[in-house]
């Protein structure tokens, strides 16, 4: 009995285990039966013949305009193979090195580098590495696209493991080498080699080869032509990883790193025969960093943009216009962009004056950093307006030293050499008063103005001292048009766009879906500041000494002019409800300086002359707007948004045109010596009488009061607004310097005028 008891536990344990090992085997069958249909559905990919220069891509990409112009088809076609004997041992070493230093170690699929590549991405909190080997980039390039699947990735991996069966280590290097991209154009080593040094591939040093081997990883932004010193540092880390592999010796690192680069200069190609050639250039730039140019010159794609064809041709004309007309005052460049404030997309991109693109592919509209002059006072007076200031606060343009500003301290200069007085915000920005932006950037803070800069879209590095205020800092005309475009869009920031929609080509129809975008927008100012704002940027152009009157004649115009002190750069910056578009014209020379030109002068009306075909071509978009770009669940708000900025500036009994004072911005009163006229949207009009000019006598303080009385929206008598002196907290006279305008309860305001000021 004891035995037979003994061996029911043996027999139900042996039965576990028997069911156990069935259970594994069936799933290793299973997994095996998986991993070998994978693995014969896709090495049926694999052709007999290996010869990379038989790939070319079935069909061209085409660039798509917004109106449904073909602005261009990209495809790989500048490629020269070259066998494994030509190309130099450096730039072989180089390239395994940097891309897959254990290439000759693994079987196509390095677990070693997967894990290593794991652990640094987790402890650097972002995809730093990548564990693809040189192999797998070589499978993907050649058969498969980027789409990020687990079924596509698996097909990878078994192609590279394919691959590593059938060729040797050598055979798969020299088939990277001559099928990966280069950039600028450049497919394969060979090529490369010629269009950026000029000469066969084996015959490059090894500096040479480290550049070319760094620049897969980046093409657009390691290009030496696009960005040399950014192509240096990845040369020279090139250079130090062959250094600790041993590839080369630490002296032969060194000199190598000490070399300079020597370019033989881009040679015309076939992008000269691109519409909106800038624009194209971008896009393909933005999309290649972002896809790979495989995708992008091998894929077959429709890309459509956010440009309007016909808004591109009147920005071209305009723009080589305006500066053929200055040649004679020393202007050889400029460019122009134009956005749509209410969803970033760029409508029109001139990146230079010269009509042959393929002599100047210089994209000064998002390269370019030029200092803004008087524009940039944009940000000064925001960050004012924004934490309290009052547009009719007045500040002094009497001269001021600011010391700490070198030896002898540093004087604000106006452009006309005239101080004394006292101007409103509002008047200190339609004359554009420099002395007093000045001030407004002192008493608001340095660093707040740079914040504001940072909240409208201005990247570029900023100097933090007061010159800042008179744009002492270079920044593009990309950042310029899109800050402006925030007070357009009632303190709404859009971030510039270029594509709509990506999508992979299927015959004569649309295929699937790769990108689609939506603007990305973020409320960056309350819409009370973008209203004041909008009012002073009204008077640049309606009021009398305004520096941007030349633009009066576009409907609703607002802007600012902005010409550096040292006649270097001059611009318009301006706007409507519907559009923001920046003008800038100068020399790619620093040291040529341009004769009698100001932003009001020369910028001004090349943004009239476009802003008047653009607006038109505006609307007309806006009517026929193009069923395929429709953006599902936004493009209604879009066109709200559109509607609604129309509907203001236009609407019936939606202007009031009211007397103003000169001298004071304000509504004019009896007294006042000069006046004109002026047209504001309703409810944007100044409601304050003239404080500068009272009747003399008993009864002026008496007065005072009234003068300053604001008319309440409610149509209550309990608010009053006063100007007062900052000195006193009395109503200001005509001698305050210092001035702000408040909000009052009738019965809590100021009764008495101030005494600490008075008449010299």
């Amino acid at each position: 009995m004891r035995n037979s008891k003994r061996r029911r536990p043996q027999r139900r344990h042996r039965v576990f285990w028997i069911w156990t090992e069935i259970i594994i085997l069936l799933f290793l069958a299973i997994v095996l039966g998986v991993v070998g249909g994978t693995f014969y559905s896709v090495s049926k990919l694999l052709p007999a013949g290996m010869d990379i220069a038989s790939y070319k891509p079935t069909e061209a990409t085409k660039i798509i305009s917004y109106d449904g112009v073909i602005l261009a088809q990209v495809y790989e076609e500048n490629r020269e193979t070259v066998s494994i004997a030509d190309i130099p041992k450096d730039l072989q070493n180089a390239t395994v090195a940097v891309e897959d230093s254990r290439f000759y170690n693994h079987l196509g699929i390095d677990f070693i580098g997967i894990c290593r590549a794991l652990v640094t991405n987790l402890k650097s909190g972002h995809m730093a590495q990548g564990g693809s080997t040189l192999t797998q980039q070589l499978a993907r390039n050649i058969y498969l696209t980027r789409e990020k699947k687990l079924s596509r990735k698996l097909q990878e991996v078994v192609l590279a493991i394919e691959l590593e069966r059938n060729f040797t280590k050598e055979q798969i290097l020299e088939l990277y080498l001559n099928q990966v991209y280069y950039g600028s154009g450049a497919y394969g080593v060979q090529t490369a080699a010629k269009i950026y040094f000029g000469k066969n591939v084996k015959d490059l040093d090894l500096a040479e080869c480290a550049l070319i081997a760094g620049l897969p990883q980046k093409p657009s932004g390691y290009s030496p032509y696009e960005d040399t010193d950014a192509a240096v540092r990845r040369r020279n880390t090139v250079l130090g990883r062959m250094a600790r592999l041993h590839y080369i010796t630490r002296e032969q690192c060194r000199e190598a790193q000490a070399e300079s680069v020597h370019l033989v200069g881009l040679k015309p190609s076939g992008i000269q025969k691109y519409k909106a050639p800038w624009f194209v250039t971008y896009v393909i730039r933005e999309l290649t960093d972002k896809y790979g140019a495989d995708l992008i010159y091998r894929g077959g794609l429709r890309i459509y943009t956010t440009l309007n064809y016909g808004m591109q041709e009147a920005a071209e004309n305009a723009l080589r216009g305006a500066v053929s007309g200055a040649k004679r005052q020393n202007v050889s460049q400029g460019a122009l962009i134009c956005i749509e404030p209410s969803t970033g997309y760029i409508k029109a991109m001139v990146g230079g004056a010269n009509p042959d693109f393929s002599k100047d592919q210089y994209n000064r509209v998002t390269q370019a950093r030029r200092q803004p002059g008087s524009s940039f006072k944009a940000f000064v007076y925001t960050a004012a307006i924004d934490n309290g200031y009052d547009a009719n606060y007045k500040l002094s343009n009497a001269k001021i030293t600011y010391k700490g500003y070198g030896e002898s301290g540093w004087t604000p200069r106006n452009y006309n050499g005239k101080y004394g007085g006292t101007y409103t915000i509002k008047q200190a920005v339609a004359q554009s008063i420099n002395v007093c932006a000045v001030r407004m950037a002192e008493k608001v803070g340095i660093d707040q103005v740079i914040q504001y800069a940072r909240a409208l879209g201005v990247k570029s590095p900023l100097s933090r001292n007061l010159a800042l205020a008179l744009g002492c800092s270079g920044v593009t005309p990309m950042e310029m048009a899109s800050a402006y475009g925030v007070f357009a869009a009632d303190g709404v920031r859009a971030e510039p766009m270029c594509v709509v929609r990506i999508t992979e080509s299927d015959g004569d129809r649309d295929g699937s879906i790769i990108e689609e975008n939506r603007p990305v927008t973020r409320q960056v100012l309350s819409p009370q500041t973008a209203e004041i704002m909008n009012d002073v940027f009204r008077g640049v152009v309606t009021s009398r000494g305004g520096t941007g009157q030349r633009a009066a004649s576009v409907k609703n115009a607002h802007g600012k002019t902005g010409t550096t002190s040292d006649d270097r750069d001059a611009w318009f910056v301006g706007y409507t409800p519907e559009l923001s578009c920046a003008v800038w014209v100068g020399n790619d020379d620093f040291r040529k300086k341009m004769n009698a030109v100001w932003g009001g002068n020369v910028c001004a009306p090349a943004w009239t002359e476009f802003m008047q075909k653009a607006l038109r071509l505006y609307r007309e978009e806006d009517h026929n707007n193009s069923p395929q770009l429709k953006e599902p669940g936004g493009s209604d708000s879009r066109e709200r948004t559109r509607r609604e900025s129309r509907e203001k500036s236009t609407e019936p009994g939606g202007q009031r045109t009211v007397t103003i004072c000169s001298e004071s911005g304000l509504l004019s009163n009896s007294s006042c010596p000069n006046t004109y006229e002026a047209t504001y949207d309703s409810g944007s009009e100044p409601n304050t009488r003239c404080n500068i000019h009272r009747n003399n006598g008993k009864a002026e303080e008496g007065r005072a009061e009234e003068e300053t009385r604001v008319p309440p929206a409610s149509g209550k008598s309990e608010y009053i607004s006063a100007t007062i002196c900052t000195e006193s907290g009395l109503i200001a006279n005509d001698w305050c310097s210092e001035t702000i305008t408040k909000r009052f309860r009738a019965d809590e305001a100021p009764k008495r005028i101030c005494n600490t000021h008075r008449a010299p």
